[in-house]
């Protein structure tokens, strides 16, 4: 479940940079399962959870990133496909932004952006993801394969009605309700 970002649009990214984040994000889980599935196999079952994040639900800037997310996402649903005949179960588990020490490196006003974003207004911390990954991982799932959980605080779920809404609140409590911050909520 190693990941990477970039941080770079279509216009911005090299077939390089391109390749090394489907390398690490999508290939590392490819290679991670075949590895361990025949194991799983012989030792009559087990659980695989695979790392995606809200940007293999949703878009994201980064282009590479976002379409690595969605082939994990791809990935675990058809290797739980394939795997179900050895009781292998596979799921995977879609994260926002969660507070590491990663993040803090982010780009000025980054973070800010996606509390801003996120319904909830924080991070994910470390042990709230873990736990999700730790309930698929467990027998608690046992007939889950091919699920997703997502740990966002609700910004997969906020979509364009709830952030033009929050802004239309920000715009009024700034008194420019038909002003800048009303232009950008349309």
């Amino acid at each position: 479940n190693a990941g990477m970002i970039l941080r770079q649009g279509i216009a911005e990214a090299t077939l390089s940079d391109w390749r090394r984040v489907m390398d690490v994000n999508v290939t590392g889980a490819f290679l991670g399962t075949r590895q361990f599935a025949p194991l799983m196999r012989d030792s009559r079952g087990g659980s695989i959870v695979n790392v995606s994040s809200t940007a293999g639900l949703i878009a994201h800037h980064d282009v590479a990133y976002t379409a690595s997310k969605w082939a994990v996402r791809g990935l675990t649903k058809a290797t739980a496909l394939d795997l179900v005949r050895w009781n292998i179960r596979v799921n995977s588990v879609h994260p926002a932004t969660i507070a590491t020490p990663l993040t803090d490196a982010a780009p000025d006003g980054h973070l800010a952006a996606n509390r801003g974003a996120i319904p909830m207004g924080r991070e994910a911390t470390v042990a709230e993801v873990a736990e999700a990954i730790v309930f698929l991982a467990s027998d608690a799932s046992s007939f889950m394969t091919g699920s997703e959980i997502v740990v966002d605080g609700g910004l997969s779920t906020a979509g364009v009605a709830w952030m033009r809404a929050r802004l239309q609140r920000l715009a009024v409590e700034e008194g420019d309700p038909g002003g800048r911050l009303q232009q950008t909520a349309n």
